[in-house]
């Protein structure tokens, strides 16, 4: 061995001695993470084979499985960038092939068999072996891993939906049921006896442990939250004071005015509750036997006080000049009452329920539930009513026919339900409605107040816009684009997360499409599973999608693209372009909810591959061709073209064909192939100027000078002709019978071309009659 392959071989060694130690912390530490997660797979698998799990347990079993797929995709990703940099060293240390052979010779060559051949790497090529093989067999175990929690909690997540369909769906006496109400109406002297019962037992058991420096405390805060109220009450009335007299102002204060008053009305009450709460906790003054209820008579008048606060802060009622909301002044009057009469309703439901649980009668729950759910719907029914009526019977709506629509539709599925004996849905209805108000409704302001604070605290004519314009060396133009960016951002977000809020307190967890699934039937077409509720999401998906296409389309047309300084055609492209990708987005989110993976994608793709060979050619060229034309630019939505001998302005570029109007109003519908692969003639490729050549001919007799002089004249006579380059008067030749003239101009709109050479050829025409030139006859 030479002294090189000596010092080589020790290195590596060396090398391995040292790392050994961190190697095997790190595969000690990867098995540890292994084994930990076996252990609580294995949890949470004994978890789901116990019988009637509630929802609480099941959330806790997704909120111990949530953690686990968090670390072994961590565990993943660190494993596999090591097996592949182990993979690539292990390629580098193996023999290549040619070595293979050198030794193949030197064991066939009797003079170099008794030569030592020893390869320097064998050791470290041993080691990276094993390497290799540790971290192919863990990254193996961590992926198997994560595909069973991730089964795990797609099972959990259709056990809650089960459940929660159980649940809500689960029938039980009718509103109209006589035996319901009789059944009340017997339990409830009992009910009554045994709730004064426990709370005659609750004050006997308070009056035994509750000493007199307890008792005393807890009643100085009791009284001192009701000394406080008046005062607070005239305070807050003095803060939200507005000069009615005053002229409306801008929709910004009047945002920032929504935002105070809801958060003045419901600051001085939760504060209070919170006090109240926190009082008998420490006074130690509550019952476990009545927290149930005592909890849902805070949280009832906690949704009074949010209600009553969100209401007076979006509707105004008192102030038509600082309401936010369109509404009239009777109205806003009519949404108020009806808003906080269904929170008072729910409040007390919330408040009977507990009790019902406390006395065990189910009847009774039942029936608050259905008798509040009924009155709910009755009280916007009575509101619908009165508001499609209009003021004073003149018959002018206060709301649109889509809302109108949307609410006759809760009033008739929530008294249908509670009709039917469906309690639980009916119930459900009204309070996730009511819920998906109190979102909306605070999400309405916040995005009022960034909407309007972003336009007049950072326009370019603001003074913060001005500043930030000089500190940063911006445009006016970049800065209205920052703005609108910013406000398309906060809206998409805001959008975004009252969506996430409704849908989490909706209790639909993960898929709420695999819930509706769950309730129908499919059918199997191929590897497809169809069933009514995947083709009505993956329908509302494709319209979502499409939809959400078109609005962020619009807001490119009108908000953004307005601001910058591209032209109308490269608008139009990037319009374009935009609702291609989104449609095509919208269909592969539309296909997923039908279970179309990559692999029936590409059979579908293949099939249409079929079809484009036997009869879309033509399609697919005209598609192709419209892509190219929106991404080349060489004809934009309003150019002036030619095409054959057609003549006209192009006014849209389909997926298809193009549409050009022409100039006696016609719509020519050219193919997009057509344009791409023929001839066209567009006047403003490059840009708008035009030129004008304008030939006339004068009799041999007049003065030539004199000519030259009226055709300048008449060109720089017209604003629309250009300085630069000069009008130029032009003897093109002497002809059998007269001179002929050519004046040539150039105009900054070749679209007034026309009109300007008519102008200028009335102007010749009175310049040479008064300067005596005459224009002869052909002989």
């Amino acid at each position: 061995m030479s002294r090189l392959s000596a010092l080589r071989l020790a290195f590596a060694l060396a090398a391995l001695l040292l790392a050994a130690p961190a190697f095997a912390a790190g595969a000690d530490t990867t098995q540890q993470a292994l084994e930990a997660a076996r252990s609580t797979i294995a949890d949470i698998e004994t978890g789901l084979k116990a019988d009637d799990l509630s929802d609480a347990d099941l959330a806790r079993l997704r909120a111990a499985a949530d953690p686990v797929a968090t670390d072994l995709q961590a565990l993943v990703a660190d494993l596999a960038p090591r097996l592949e940099a182990s993979s690539k060293r292990l390629a580098e240390l193996t023999p290549k092939a040619k070595d293979a052979a050198t030794k193949d010779a030197s064991t066939q060559n009797p003079s170099t068999q008794n030569a030592p051949a020893k390869d320097s790497a064998s050791p470290e090529l041993a080691a990276e072996t094993q390497r290799h093989d540790a971290l192919d067999a863990d990254l193996r175990s961590a992926r198997a891993l994560l595909l069973q929690i991730d089964d795990i909690g797609t099972r959990i997540s259709a056990a809650r939906r089960n459940l929660f369909a159980r649940r809500t769906f689960a029938q039980s006496a009718s509103v109209a049921s006589p035996l319901l109400w009789l059944a009340v109406a017997r339990e409830a002297p009992d009910d009554a006896h045994a709730l004064a019962q426990r709370v005659t037992d609750w004050f006997d058991a308070l009056s035994t442990r509750l000493s007199l420096s307890q008792g005393l405390g807890f009643l100085a805060i009791l009284l001192a939250l009701i000394a406080l109220a008046a005062p607070l009450n005239w305070m807050t009335q003095r803060v939200l004071a507005r000069d009615a007299s005053a002229p409306a102002p801008d929709r910004f204060p009047r945002a920032l005015a929504a935002a105070w008053t809801s958060a003045a009305l419901a600051a001085a009450p939760l504060v209070a509750l919170g006090v109240f709460a926190y009082a008998l906790d420490v006074f130690d003054i509550s019952d476990p036997h009545l927290q149930g209820g005592l909890d849902a008579l805070l949280d009832g008048l906690r949704l009074i006080a949010i209600v009553n606060a969100l209401a007076h802060g979006l509707l105004s009622p008192r102030d038509a000049n600082w309401r936010l909301v369109n509404l009239s002044d009777r109205a806003s009057a009519l949404l108020l009452r009806l808003w906080v009469g269904v929170a008072i309703i729910l409040a007390f439901e919330k408040l009977l329920e507990p009790t019902a649980d406390l006395v065990a009668s189910l009847d009774v729950a039942v029936a608050a539930r259905a008798l509040g759910s009924a009155l709910a719907a009755l009280m916007l029914a009575r509101t619908l009513r009165r508001m499609a009526i209009g003021a004073e019977g003149k018959g002018r709506a206060d709301w649109g026919p889509a809302r109108a629509a949307l609410g006759w539709t809760l009033v008739a599925l929530t008294i249908g339900a509670t009709l039917a004996g469906y309690v639980a849905f009916a119930a459900y209805v009204v309070d996730q409605t009511m819920e998906a108000a109190l979102v909306i409704a605070t999400l309405y302001i916040v995005d009022a107040v960034i909407q309007e604070g972003a336009e007049a605290l950072v326009r370019p004519g603001a003074a913060f816009g001005r500043g930030v314009m000089t500190a940063v060396a911006l445009r006016r133009g970049a800065l209205e684009q920052i703005v609108v960016l910013v406000q398309g951002f906060a809206r998409l977000t805001i959008v975004v997360a009252g969506a996430m809020v409704i849908l989490a307190r909706w209790n639909l967890s993960q898929d709420f499409a695999s819930t509706l699934r769950n309730a129908y039937f499919g059918f199997r077409i191929g590897g497809l599973t169809l069933s009514v509720s995947s083709l009505l999401i993956a329908g509302a998906a494709l319209v979502v999608g499409v939809a959400a296409t078109r609005a962020l389309q619009n807001w490119l047309s009108s908000r953004y693209l307005p601001r910058t300084r591209l032209d109308a055609g490269a608008s139009n492209s990037i319009r374009t372009i935009v609702g291609y990708v989104g449609v095509i987005v919208a269909l592969l989110i539309g296909g997923a909810q039908l279970g179309l993976d990559s692999q029936k994608l590409a059979i579908v793709a293949g099939a249409l591959s079929v079809g484009i060979g036997f009869g879309l050619q033509s399609i697919a060229n005209n598609f192709v061709s419209g892509l190219i034309l929106l991404w080349e630019r060489g004809i934009r939505v309003g150019d002036w073209v030619v095409v054959g001998s057609e003549t006209g302005f192009v006014r849209r570029i389909n997926a298809r064909a193009t549409e050009i109007e022409t100039l006696d109003r016609g719509m020519l519908i050219v193919p997009n192939a057509t344009l791409v692969s023929g001839a066209v003639k567009n006047w403003m490729h490059s840009d708008r100027t035009g030129r004008i050549i304008l030939p006339i001919n004068v009799a041999y007799d007049s003065d030539a000078e004199t000519m030259r002089e009226i055709l300048i004249a008449a060109a720089k006579a017209q604003d629309s002709v250009l300085a630069i380059p000069a009008p130029l008067a032009l003897l093109k030749e002497f002809g059998d019978w007269s001179m002929r003239f050519e004046l040539v101009c150039f105009v900054d709109d070749v679209v007034t071309a026309e009109r300007v050479r008519s102008e200028m050829s009335f102007d010749i025409l009175r310049r040479m009659r008064e300067a005596g030139l005459r224009i002869p006859y052909p002989k």
